[in-house]
């Protein structure tokens, strides 16, 4: 069964945190409480021609200047008892591959997500062989050996089914027209949550924890 090793933080340490649309509002939120400097990037985006904006439905919290989340202090995460994000609370199991697909033809955004369990944790590498880490992207190996963070695995991705699931909606109703960023370089960026919450005020941050 996996269980942190601790003191160790080193996943606070690796790499950006991939964080979902409405999780940048809640991190900011308690970055102001506790005097902390977050910085926050878009990641995947979505483009719509009928209000020309570019739609964020994942972003990066950045590492700070000393190469750590800055909500980590010494090896403690300040936001441990608050809300950590998502990828935290599902490390050491990750995505390995996500795959966005734009149909425009059903009018439907897609998502394909295939996990890993990420042999950057130290304890991932005391515990499993190449072969072990390799089966548990089979979810259901996964949660066998750690039972809470396949399960957050699970809860990260339905909340993207939910922002596919509801732009594809829009999209069927001729509200939006989306299609891929990369062609719309000019259009500003507008971050998902904020963005369906027009015609979907009742989402609020709440149903979504």
């Amino acid at each position: 069964m996996f269980k942190c090793e601790p003191g160790c933080a080193l996943c606070c340490k690796a790499s950006p945190v991939t964080v979902l649309p409405h999780e940048v509002y809640i991190l900011q939120k308690y970055a102001e409480k506790l005097g902390v400097e977050v910085v926050f990037t878009p990641a995947y985006k979505v483009a719509d021609k009928v209000h020309g904006v570019r739609i964020a439905l994942s972003y990066l919290m950045h590492l700070g200047e000393d190469g750590a989340c800055p909500f980590l202090d010494a090896d403690k995460c300040l936001l441990h008892d608050l809300y950590k994000p998502l990828t935290c609370r599902s490390f050491p199991y990750l995505p390995k591959i996500i795959k966005y697909e734009i149909d425009p033809m059903k009018r439907e955004v897609r998502i394909d997500v295939r996990f890993v369990m990420s042999t950057l944790c130290p304890v991932i590498r005391r515990d499993l062989t190449p072969a072990d880490a390799a089966m548990m992207s089979n979810i259901k190996i996964a949660v066998k050996y750690a039972p809470r963070e396949a399960e957050t695995a699970v809860k990260t991705l339905e909340r993207r089914y939910l922002y596919a699931k509801i732009l594809s909606e829009l999209w069927k109703r001729g509200e939006v027209e989306l299609d891929e960023e990369g062609r719309y370089p000019f259009y500003p960026v507008i971050n998902g949550f904020a963005f369906i919450r027009r015609y979907y005020p009742e989402l609020t941050l709440e149903k979504l924890l």
